[in-house]
């Protein structure tokens, strides 16, 4: 296999292919919250082991706790892009909305799986400076309305998780499933096509005749990642789509 024996080295894990190329094994290198993550992580995978979602994903195989590991069957092929890609065709952008489609029909309940508290998130956004009192007051009672139904999401949908070979999709890198509003994963790969063209209207093509709910999460979306992931350089653009996204809504 094409991968056999590589290493590859992200921000927080080492992944390490098989010589043979079968397995691969993600490691999360020393943190804080390292064995937290790896610990959710975990238990995510054995979960999708037991209960098969509607999509194609790697299997976990196994998992060594002391070096916050876990090994995976090795899926065949290629992301179809970057986080934020630029040059994905409409077919491309058409096959992910199609995989958060298709996760809509998978309705797993564990008490330990993330919840999305979009009070809470706004709340800290106010507290940063990325809204004001107004602001914030007024999301929190629209999310009352529009941000009651939690249902499972794979929580980080971008073209970098998607990988495409001779097989079709496979949805790879579950560590931020959880419950979330519903249309989560459609808001998610929205935000990420901040640079494809047409890409976001694609996106909002699929979304229901009330897009409050979508909307509001893409905001809760731009705004973690403005307080979080956003390097310096491209503060601006992101700045600019959280004033996009509030002119929308309306506040």
């Amino acid at each position: 296999m094409g991968r056999a024996g590589r290493t590859l080295e992200t921000s927080y894990t080492t992944i390490e292919w098989s010589p043979d190329g079968s397995s691969v094994t993600k490691t999360r290198r020393p943190a804080p919250d390292a064995r937290r993550r790896f610990r959710y992580e975990r238990r995510v995978n054995e979960l999708l082991r037991a209960q098969p979602p509607p999509v194609s994903t790697p299997t976990l195989l196994g998992h060594d706790s002391r070096r916050r590991s876990l090994v995976f069957s090795a899926a065949v092929g290629e992301p179809i892009g970057p986080k934020y890609p630029s040059d994905l065709s409409a077919d491309d952008v058409d096959l992910v909305v199609g995989l958060a489609h298709r996760l809509d029909g998978y309705e797993p309940r564990r008490r330990w799986l993330r919840r999305v508290r979009t009070t809470r998130r706004l709340e800290l956004a106010r507290g940063q400076g990325l809204l004001g009192d107004a602001e914030a007051h007024r999301l929190i009672a629209l999310a009352g309305r529009v941000h009651g139904r939690h249902r499972f999401a794979h929580g980080d949908l971008t073209a970098r998780n998607v990988l495409l070979g001779g097989s079709g999709l496979v949805l790879i890198d579950w560590e931020w499933a959880g419950l979330y509003p519903a249309d989560w994963d459609l808001a998610f790969l929205w935000f990420s096509l901040v640079d494809q063209p047409g890409g976001r209207d694609a996106v909002e093509r699929h979304v229901g005749r009330d897009p409050q709910g979508f909307l509001l999460s893409a905001l809760l979306i731009q705004l973690w990642h403005l307080q979080w992931y956003v390097p310096a350089a491209f503060r601006e653009r992101h700045l600019e789509t959280r004033d996009h996204l509030l002119e929308r809504l309306r506040i």
